[in-house]
């Protein structure tokens, strides 16, 4: 088996919301793009182009691409010249989650700071019926991605890009593979009924030979990552590698199925590291696992 791997870059047309638990009345958002969501909207965009008129065969080609596609995390990314450079998440022992943009041309920046470069909130409350005013309790703030990073210090402002890989498997069909190379929109994240999560994509997918500068193996079942921090959500069994990070427990939705689904245990979050490189397989789910020959 072996897979063919594109880097792609998609610039935000409406403020992203990608959401994580709560802080309060505050609905926080990730600064990233997990490989689930990023599959739900292919799959979307690609089973109405080939439906022909019928109804979309949304969990057929689901599965289809799950099993012949590996997304990347798709991470927040600024325009360097003609260039995409995106900002990539370590966690360092004494300062936390530091954000480091991949041509290392910058200062770090704090998880903190970098949240304020990128986010804001908007407010938002449910109307009752009955009194046409605010339901009681239901007034929040949502954090969304801005379509333009707000000037800090000598970074400058400009548009909000979003940078990730796609691995295509050799044995995906040429109807998907075409449709995927024409996709040029999609929409990704939670409330796009009220228009956001827009995103364009820039330019074509150019092959690559690395992700995010680490080299990979592509002529296994599962691309393989030679890395020391890891740029999705990873399953590690026991912490014998040092990894050095925080841990989250994922849920989501998953309709017509078991309505919702959780993982097992708790995940490493992206940017958790290690002290030397590891062998990390990209499975269909987008998390990643440790390679049988990683210890």
């Amino acid at each position: 088996m072996s897979w063919s791997l594109y880097r792609w870059t998609w610039q935000l047309e409406s403020p992203l919301y990608v959401g994580m638990p709560p802080a309060g009345s505050l609905n926080r958002c990730r600064l990233y793009v997990p490989a689930r969501a990023l599959w739900g909207a292919v799959t979307a965009e690609m089973a109405r182009a080939t439906a022909g008129g019928g109804f979309p065969e949304y969990e057929k080609v689901g599965e289809e691409l799950r099993q012949e596609l590996r997304f990347t995390y798709l991470f927040p990314a600024e325009r360097v010249g003609n260039e995409w450079r995106a900002w990539l998440p370590r966690y360092e022992e004494k300062r936390g989650l530091v954000w480091q943009r991949e041509d290392a041309a910058c200062n770090e920046l704090p998880d903190r700071q970098f949240r304020m470069r990128l986010l804001s909130a908007q407010p938002s409350t449910a109307i009752e019926p009955s009194s046409d005013t605010a339901a009681e309790g239901s007034l929040r703030e949502t954090e969304c991605m801005n379509t333009r990073w707000r000037q800090h210090r000598d970074l400058p402002s400009g548009p909000v890009g979003l940078v990730g890989y796609v691995l295509m498997n050799s044995n995906l069909r040429k109807e998907l593979r075409e449709g995927l190379e024409q996709l040029n929109f999609t929409t990704v994240g939670g409330d796009a009924r009220y228009g956001l999560g827009r995103l364009r994509r820039i330019g074509g997918m150019s092959q690559a030979a690395d992700v995010f500068g680490c080299r990979v193996d592509l002529a296994r079942d599962n691309p393989v990552v030679d890395a020391e921090r890891v740029l999705g959500h990873a399953n590690v069994c026991a912490n014998n590698l040092g990894l050095m990070g925080e841990l989250e427990l994922l849920r989501g939705w998953d309709y017509g199925k078991r309505d919702h689904w959780r993982t097992e245990k708790p995940l490493w979050m992206p940017g958790s590291a290690t002290n030397e490189p590891r062998k990390w397989r990209i499975a269909a789910s987008g998390h990643w696992l440790l390679a049988d020959d990683a210890l």
